[in-house]
This record gives structure tokens, sequence and C-alpha cells, in this order.
């Protein structure tokens, strides 16, 4: 490959995936490159002699019809075989297009192609590491390349060469210093993929580019230079707009006017602002979808913090903390006459560690995948000016590579990298912002610290309603004694390994190392003993008993903290497990000094070697001393603690693992979490059980007296939105045998929603019922020509959500997290389906271990925990359905027990008060729901959202 090399973009559609079993090319598009222009094209329909297929007819739109007359690919074998030799083959995936194209060559009596060839989606995956998604389709739309018929040979073969000479130019256009990383790394891509970078340092070599103001290299790694933020100093502050007029005067025109969100607006500076009349009070406000809360909020705070008062946003997921920055933020800089900035923080193991990225830099690497990594991190540093690795929208974040270069939160001046350190670039950037964007973890976390950092600064938690389980689990310690093994088998192995380096290897010539490494074998051997016999003596103790549960499910067991404290303390466990581990960090030192006077004598490889293992022993005492705390918690007996062990099936003591966790959030928040803070804002969308609940005071750890609360009204006309359908008849739920229960969800949902061909989302409370059900829904023929995704078979949350968004009359089948926290608008969602009231199950350990609190101090745990909280959760799911002011959409509940029980009734009432409900049995649901679907409304004018 030179500059004058010419290159063929091809794609191909066929019959199938394997020429072996009989597939066939049916459609070919060519496109030549040369000097990043395209010079020529080649299509043509092929003849497979055989029958297409009808999935690839609907994806391609080529029809049997269609090729009937086309060419066979003996007759165009030769033109093409002619056009293709003396070229550099690229396709989007090259693995698969190339060989097929060879096999076929073959199967006609051509010779193999033997030119070199390019993959895109490795190239983009390099490239482009920031892209959510490397589908040519998601790539065209990224880069605005004209795409008219994806899976489409033609067309998909011009997207592919626009893409490709974008990829080039982007591959030109990096610091030499960042091509010569990337060729020294030898990586293992797709056919000569690799030898592009070679292509272009040649070219940078023969006419060097000046490296751009916005990049600099230290240390061999060429990284951007950081975004100074936006500061101002205002003479006076600007005046808050209380009325309708000001707000309107200030707001863009193409924003729509929203009274509750203006009455939010309001509600939230007067409460705040300083005022002899009254004394600021912590708040409550529940704003439903569509109002427009997080300009609610932040406006009047924007207002309230020029005095310079910082204010802490802290919401549920760094997604939505995303959102904050890049939509809320931007929009409220259009708004306001003063300037706005904000920063985003997360904790430290989502920042990039510069100093252990190029440590790892110089370690031959045979994992494809970590060479890949990388080679996108290489790129990446080029762009990004904050280190977050969420940039990177990577599955793979928790590899084990991953654990070698992210950050661990401190970094000492002796670092090479301490001036570009991310951490501390972080930190420079939120004591310069007035809006800091947090999520719930990290406010748990740190919450005292930040509040002592930045002066008692205003505190709002968004998506509230995730704030108390958010914090329980920030507080909740659990070890796998497996993994504990595990690494000490692994640092065993580094030691000792007799195929391949070790440590022994390496200090043979050393008599004092090798006898500590002889050492360190021993005491990690006494570890694991240690750890064998205590898994022993717990699962005999309190778990060797336990039978089958009801579902087969994970076993989890409370222990009573005197009953787990008594069998500790046989043997003294915990100083005996503290003093071995200290022994082996103490050789692990040993050890250390004499690499450290040696340290000239190794090559890279082998100081990897040895920073591996003190690593992973590092790792192992991390772990240890979460386990070791685990045991003063229960020697100390905090009331307020419960501790737990789990295993993942009867008899499985190999997969033991101890827990422990704070019980419940009363008491904890005020003094842990707000006492850092102004007096606290929190809000979401679904907040309240009823009018007066004290189930979300209780669950805030907030008084009544000193709570202001308010309710927003809902902007949506669910009157002629939606309309709720429950079941008045169905098997008894106490009492129906497990089987039958399936059958009945089989049936009714197949009839619910096979009556209309409408995108259906039904919620379950179990994966098992899931999987279950839908065994037995793939096999019923009115859903063949749809597609069904299941939560735990069909891939991840968000693969599922992603596929089932661009689909059309799809079902998908969730638990859990699919009950809130997906956006699905418009047409991607019209029917819900609750198939049970969402109680959780009594048996859980935090669920056992609140309601016999709650006994204790006198308080019904139905009423006061199980009923509040199933009623929010049901509110929480019937919320997928209506996102925006033109949705339209019906919710179907199978189960009668909001009919026939009296709880049903309160349940019932905490729902829209305007959205219709209608009873009967399945079959009327049916019917009514083709009854709703067929009587549209006249289609209501779409409003911009604030």
């Amino acid at each position: 490959m030179d500059k004058d090399t010419v290159y063929a973009v091809v794609d191909i559609e066929t019959t199938g995936t394997s020429v072996t079993d009989g597939d066939r090319i049916i459609q070919i598009g060519c496109v030549f490159v040369q000097h990043n222009k395209i010079i020529n094209h080649f299509e043509t329909d092929v003849n497979p002699l055989r029958e297409i297929p009808a999935a690839i007819t609907r994806l391609t739109g080529i029809s049997n019809k269609r090729v009937r007359h086309a060419p066979l690919f003996d007759d165009v074998a030769g033109t093409l075989y002619s056009l293709l030799t003396n070229t550099v083959f690229v396709a989007h995936n090259v693995n698969f297009d190339l060989p097929f194209i060879n096999a076929e060559f073959d199967r006609v009596g051509y010779p193999e192609l033997t030119i070199a060839a390019v993959d895109t989606v490795s190239l983009s995956q390099i490239l482009l590491p920031t892209a959510t998604s490397f589908r040519l389709r998601d790539l065209s739309g990224l880069f605005n390349i004209e795409h008219d018929n994806p899976h489409s040979a033609d067309s998909d073969a011009s997207a592919t060469a626009e893409l490709f000479i974008f990829l080039f130019r982007r591959l030109r256009a990096l610091p030499l210093v960042t091509l010569e990383q990337m060729i020294q790394l030898h990586p293992e891509l797709p056919l000569q993929t690799a030898a592009l970078f070679d292509v272009a340092k040649r070219l940078n070599d023969q006419s060097p580019r000046k490296l751009p103001d916005f990049l600099y290299v230290k240390n061999g790694l060429a990284l951007r230079k950081p975004t100074a933020i936006a500061t101002t100093t205002l003479a006076a502050p600007s005046k808050y707009p209380k009325t309708k007029k000001q707000k309107q005067k200030l707001m863009p025109d193409n924003l729509e006017w929203r009274p509750e969100q203006a009455k939010m607006m309001n509600y939230i500076y007067n409460n705040y602002a300083e005022s002899d009349r009254h004394p600021v009070k912590q708040m409550i406000v529940e704003a439903p979808t569509g109002i427009g809360k997080s300009l609610g909020y932040t406006l009047p705070f924007a207002y309230l913090g020029q005095t310079g008062k910082q204010v802490v946003v802290s919401t549920a997921t760094t997604l939505l903390q995303e959102q904050l920055l890049n939509q809320t933020i931007p929009l409220l800089k259009q708004i306001v006459p003063f300037t706005v900035n904000a920063v985003l923080v997360k904790g430290s193991r989502h920042y990039l560690d510069l100093q252990r990225f190029a440590t790892t830099l110089k370690v031959a690497e045979t994992s494809k995948q970590t060479q890949l990594l990388k080679l996108r991190l290489l790129v990446w540093l080029t762009m990004t000016t904050t280190g977050d690795l969420d940039e990177l929208h990577l599955a793979t974040y928790r590899a084990p590579y991953f654990q070698e270069i992210v950050h661990e939160g401190s970094v000492t001046t002796d670092n090479p990298f301490f001036e570009d350190d991310f951490i501390r670039r972080r930190d420079q950037r939120m004591a310069q912002a007035q809006f800091i964007i947090v999520n719930h973890a990290y406010l748990s976390e740190h919450a005292l610290d930040l509040g002592e950092r930045l002066h008692q600064p205003y505190l709002i938690v968004d998506e509230a309603q995730h704030l108390p389980d958010s914090t329980l689990k920030q507080r909740r310690t659990q070890v796998k004694f497996a993994q504990l093994i595990n690494e000490l088998h692994h640092i065993q192995r580094d030691i000792s390994r007799e195929i391949g380096p070790s440590l022994l290897q390496l200090f043979a010539d050393n008599r004092g190392a090798t006898a500590t490494l002889n050492q360190m074998l021993a005491t990690s051997a006494a570890l694991e003993n240690q750890l064998t016999a205590l898994i022993e003596r717990l699962f005999l103790r309190f778990l060797a008993s336990k039978r089958l549960n009801n579902h087969n499910q994970i076993i989890e067991e409370l222990i009573p903290a005197q009953d787990l404290a008594a069998e500790l303390s046989r043997g003294d466990v915990a100083s005996k497990a503290a003093n071995t581990t200290n022994d082996l960090l103490a050789e692990l030192g040993s050890l250390r000094q004499r690499f450290d006077q040696q340290h000239e004598q190794f090559v890279a490889s082998e100081r990897y070697l040895f920073e591996q293992v003190d690593t992973r022993i590092h790792l192992f005492d991390d772990q240890m001393a979460r386990l070791l705390t685990i045991f003063q918690q229960v020697a100390d007996q905090a009331p307020a603690s419960l501790f737990w062990l789990t295993i993942n099936h009867v008899g499985d003591r190999n997969s033991l693992q101890m827990a422990s966790g704070l019980l419940a959030t009363e008491g904890f928040l005020r003094q842990h979490l707000y006492a850092g803070f102004q007096p606290v804002l929190l809000t979401g969308a679904t907040l309240f059980s009823s009018g007066r609940s004290q189930y979300v005071l209780d669950q805030f750890d907030l008084d009544r007296e000193t709570t202001a609360t308010h309710r927003m009204r809902s902007s949506f006309d669910y009157a002629n939105q939606a309309e709720l359908f429950v079941a008045d008849s169905g098997p008894n739920l106490s009492r129906v045998a497990p089987a039958d229960y399936i059958t009945y969800l089989a049936a009714a949902i197949s009839q619910i929603a096979g009556a209309v061909n409408k995108q259906t989302l039904v919620l379950f409370n179990s994966l098992s019922v899931i999987e279950q059900v839908y065994q037995q829904l793939v096999k019923q023929p009115e859903f063949a020509k749809r597609e069904i995704f299941a939560q735990g078979i069909s891939g991840s949350k968000e693969r599922i959500a992603k596929r089932f968004a661009t689909s059309h009359g799809a079902i998908l089948l969730g638990a859990a997290s699919f009950w809130e926290g997906i956006d699905l608008p418009e047409e991607q969602l019209e029917l819900l389906i609750v198939t049970r009231l969402p109680f959780d199950s009594p048996d859980r350990v935090f669920v056992k271990a609140n309601y016999a609190r709650l006994e204790a101090a006198g308080k019904n745990p139905f009423y006061n925990a199980a009923l509040p909280a199933t009623t929010l959760k049901l509110r929480q799911g019937i919320g997928r359905l209506i996102r925006t002011p033109h949705d339209r959409g019906a919710i179907v509940i199978l189960d009668q027990r909001l009919i026939e029980k009296t709880y049903g009734k309160s349940i019932l009432r905490a729902l829209p008060t305007d959205l219709n409900q209608t009873t009967g049995d399945v079959g009327e649901i049916a019917q009514g729901l083709l009854n709703f679907f067929e009587n549209q409304p006249d289609d209501p004018v779409t409003p911009p959202e604030v």
C-alpha cells in the first residue's frame, strides 16, 4: 500500500452467511477509491439459482422475481476478478465479504484473490473511539453520509467508501507520536488493516504536519489541552424572573410555556431565597414527566447561586449526568443573562490513570481485545479533556485490562503525568464550577467531603426515588470467598509457574529473593487453608440444611449478629487472617526492595510481571480488608447493620459470599449526607404513594414539620392519551401451581398482544417467569413474524432496549430495571402489560429484615412498607407508556387483586385521576384494546420540550 494505491470498497448481499451450506451472493457493490476520491463504481444483482429466504428479502428488498433474469456469478466473475486484481480490498467486516467472494470464485473455477484487505469496522472502532455504534447505518448517520438503502450492496459500498475516505484522513491527521505508538503495538487486526498505520506514517514523514494547537506531547503520549471553564463576575446579581411575563421574555421563542414548570421554579426560589419571614426548609417536589423538571430546578438555582454558593446536582446514573451536562445546562445558558458553567464529577475509577496506561504500552500484548483497547485509548487521548472512560461507551469497561489502567484516586508529585492528571483536572474544574453534577453513588460516598470542600453548597437530588437504595448499596460490604481464593491461585501461579515466565525464574540468581518467594508461597497457602476452613464452617453452621426454594434461585440467609460472632470467635479467625495477610504484604515489601535494587537489569516484560504480582497481592489485601471490616461490624454488633450469607445453589459452598449492610436510611441520611449542605431539594417524577405519604418522608429521612412538599400536576391528557384495563378474573395467585400460572400468562399475553400489532412491553417480577413465558410465546404461530425480546435471554438491558426501540410490533419481556429508567416515546411503546403487582418478595434478606424492624417499632410492615413501595413501582412502570404530549397507548394489568382487595383501591387512587379505567376478562380486554386503537383522536401538535 502506498499513496497511489487503488482501494476497492466492496459490499455483498447473500442468501445467508455460509457458502459451505449453499448460500450464494445475490448482489455485489464495489466503489473504487484513489487519492481519497471515488474514481469508479461497479454494481450488479446476481441470480443465486436458489430461493432467497423471506427474511433476506425483507432485509435487503431483493426478491426472487428481481434476480430471476440477473446474471449468474459465473457471468460476472471474470469482470469482478479483473477489477479487484491489484487493488486493496476494503469492507465493513472484511472477514465476511472477502472469504465469501473468494469461495464463490473458487466455486466457478477462479483462483482466490491474494490481495491485501482492510476492515472499516476495526478502523472505526480505533479512530472513532467515542462512537456509540459501529454499524454502517449508524456511522453514516453520524457523519451525514448519504445511505438511502441500508442492506443494499451498492448503497452500502458507497457509504463504506465515504466512511473509508473519512477514516483515512482521520488516521493521517493523528500526531506522529500517536501513529508510532500504534505501530509499535504490532496489533493483530483483520487481514492487513494494521498496515494502513504504516502507510499513514510514511505519508506524514514525506509531508510533515505541525502539531495542532489543541494538542501537546508529554512522555510519549499526545494529549488534548484542557479547556478553560467560563467564569464571570457581575457588578450586581440579576434579579430572578418571578412573573410569567418576565420568564417568557427570557425563554427562547421555540420553547412552549409550561405553567407547572414555572410554578415549580417559583416554589424552589421562594423556599431557598434568603428571607427573614420564613426559614429555608428541606423540600420534596414531585414533577411528572413532561413538565421540564431539569430546567424547573436549575433555573432558580442559577439565580440563587449568583452570590457564589455552588450547587451540587445528584442524579441516579452516569447517563443522566451526561444528559444534564449536554442538554439542560446548554439550554439554561441560552436563557439566563449571566454566565453559567458546570462540571461532571464521577468516582476516580471512571477515569484513566495516564501513568498506568503508559506503562502497559511497553508490554507486548497477545490479547487481540486488549490490543484494540490500547489503540482506541491512544486515539481517544487526542480527543478527551476529561479522561472519563465512560466517553468510550465500552461494554468491556470491566475487562481485566481496565483494572490495570483505571485511576485509584490519588496522584503524587513524582508522577510524570502529575500536571496532566485527569483527577486533578476534575478537582480544579469543580472548584470553579457553579453546578457540580454527580451521581447518587458518588454523593453517598463523598457527601460530607463535598460539603466541606465546597463550603456547604446547595444540594439537589434528582431521580430522588433512587437515593435510599443507592445509599444502602454504597454502605453494603460484600465478599466472594471464591474471588479471594482465585486471587491467591494467580499469585501462586505467577511466583512458581513451570511453563512461561515466573518470579522464581526472574530471581533465580538471587538467593535472598528466592527464599522470600518460597515464603510467600507458604504464606499464601496458609491463607488459602484458613479461608477454606472458614467457608466450610460457615456453610455447615448456617446453610447446609437449606433446601430448594420455590424458584431454585440464589439462597440468601440472614444471620443474627450474635450467632455469627460466636462462630467467628472460634479459633480467632479474624486476627489470624489479618496477621497472615500482613505477613504476605511484608514479604512483598522485602521483595520490592530487592527488585528496586536490580530494576535496570530487567526488561519491560519482566518488570511488568513483578508489578502484576504486586497488584494482585494488593487486590487480595483490599478484598481481605472488606472481609475484616465485616468481622469488625459483627464484633461491634451495630443495631443498624445486618449480615447475610449467600450461595448460588443448594449445597454449593464454593459460591459462598458474606455480606453486611445498613438496614434503613432513617437516621442515616440526615447525619451522613444532608449535614454537609444547605437544606436539600429532592425531586423526581414518581415520589409519593399517596397524598400525605409518610413513607416518602421516612425513606428520605425527613420530618414533616421541617419539609415543604409539592406535587406538580402532569401536563399529559391521560383521558385522551391512555386507557387502563384491569383483569377481573384469573388464577388465585396464592394457590395456583407455578406451571399453571405460566400457562395462564402465556395465553393471556398471546390473546392481548395478538389482538393489536403494537409495540408491547410486558413487565414481570421474576426472570425465571420471563424465561418460561418466553419459551411458550415463541411457539405461538401468531408471533412468527413478530420479534420477541426477553431480559436474561436476548442480551443486555441496553442491547434489548435499543433493538426494541427500532422495531415495529415487537414484544419485550422485562423485569426489575425495565420498570423504570427507559424512555420509549411515541410508537416505540404503545401497549404496556403488567403481569403482577410488583410486591417485593418477603423472602429477600432486606425485605425480611426491614419488616422485622417495622414490627419491632409497632408498625404494620404491609401498610408502612410493602403497599407504598408497590404503589410507587407500579406508578413508575405505568410511566413508561406516556412520555410526550402526543403519545398514545394502553395499560393492561393482569392482577385481579386490584379489583378484589381493599388495598387495590388505594393503589388505583395513586394513578392519574383522568386515566380511564375498564375491567373485564382477557377476551373483553382484547376487544377493548381493538376499540381503543381504532378510535384514534386527532393528532395533537407536538410542542418543543423545555
